[in-house]
Parts: C-alpha cells; sequence; structure tokens
C-alpha cells in the first residue's frame, strides 16, 4: 500500500485508539501462516497498521463509526495483500530437495503431527470414493451436499467449478464441505463410522 499523506495530530490519536481493530480483522477474516513470507502474524499486522492509517486520514465522521469503518478498510487490504501473496508463491520456481546440495544445506524434515487426525487416517485405509458414498448413504442435508462436493473435488473440480454445478456460491460449497467433514469427524470419534 502506498502512502502519500501524513496523519495529522487527530487522526494518529483516531488510529492509536484503535488498534485492537487490527488484531479483530487478522483473527475473523484471516489465516495466518507463519511457513510463507508475507502471511505471517507481524507481516500482517503491519499491513493491517498502514490500512488502519489510511481508514483514519480517509474516514469522514459522518457515515459510520470509526471501528466499523476501519474494520471494512483494512480487511479489504489485507485480503488484496494476501491474494498478492498468493499470486507470488504461484510463480515461484519449484526445487526439488533431492537436487544437490549438502547435508547441512538442506532443512531439517518436517515432524509428523503428534496427534493424528482420524478422518485423515481413515480415509488413507479406505478406498476414498467408497467412504464417501458409505458417508453419502448416511447424511442428508448440507452434510450430504458437503460429501458430494468432496466426490467432485477428488474427481479434480475446483470449489468454484462446484458451485457452477449447483447454481451455489462457491463459499456455500466451502460451507457445505466444512460441515461434511465436521460430521465425519463427529462420526468417526463415536465410532458411527467403520474402522478397519
Amino acid at each position: 500500500m502506498k502512502f502519500d499523506f501524513t496523519l495529522t495530530p487527530c487522526q494518529q490519536a483516531l488510529a492509536e485508539a484503535n488498534l485492537s481493530v487490527i488484531d479483530k480483522v487478522i483473527s475473523r477474516y484471516i489465516h495466518v501462516n507463519e511457513g510463507i513470507c508475507g502471511l505471517g502474524r507481524d507481516d500482517l499486522y503491519q499491513e493491517g497498521a498502514m490500512a488502519l492509517c489510511k481508514a483514519a486520514a480517509t474516514y469522514d465522521g459522518v457515515s459510520a463509526q470509526f471501528g466499523t469503518y476501519a474494520t471494512t478498510v483494512i480487511r479489504n487490504h489485507l485480503l488484496n495483500h494476501c491474494k498478492s501473496v498468493n499470486a507470488s508463491q504461484r510463480n515461484l520456481p519449484a526445487l526439488s530437495l533431492d537436487a544437490g546440495g549438502s547435508e547441512d544445506d538442506r532443512p531439517p524434515p518436517c515432524p509428523e503431527p503428534s496427534v493424528p487426525d482420524e478422518v485423515d487416517e481413515l480415509l488413507g485405509r479406505l478406498d476414498v470414493a467408497d467412504f464417501l458414498a458409505d458417508c453419502k448413504r448416511r447424511y442428508s442435508g448440507v452434510a450430504r451436499l458437503g460429501v458430494e462436493a468432496l466426490e467432485w473435488k477428488v474427481k479434480g473440480l475446483s470449489g468454484a467449478d462446484i458451485a457452477q454445478l449447483y447454481g451455489a456460491k462457491p463459499n456455500q460449497v466451502g460451507a457445505w464441505i466444512s460441515r461434511a467433514t465436521q460430521k465425519i469427524r463427529k462420526d468417526v470419534v463415536e465410532d458411527r463410522l467403520p474402522h478397519l
């Protein structure tokens, strides 16, 4: 974000009084990923602080309360920032860890999670298509739609493609999938789904 302005003392005080809005926006709307440069908590907070300053500089004092206005400005800026970071990540060349270099130059291997996810473990043991077909027979409503969406994802369709098939919005498809995975996890824990 480029800034071509200087905050007045009143605008600076307004921004300083609303620093907590940055944390609220990050925790509510943004997925922090410390493994990607630009998406770590500190990077996102810094970007949010710049957006807060822009909000203070452009606030008219009439249309909404400052906290509401600042939330919108910060959220929009951070979403654009995340899109920009993700786009730049796609353009990075891929390099295999096996492509030369000494052992000292290689990063340490990522440790396996200490608590295995029962759903991931079960999916590893079952044929995914059969497992999802079984879940589809058991579930109804939004959970069934989520299972159907998962079946399409396994076949290689994107969330946008699935949304177009159902005449829905992509975020609805994401909500269906989320509901289905919650139900699958619950059923695995309660032993409603078969363990092999």
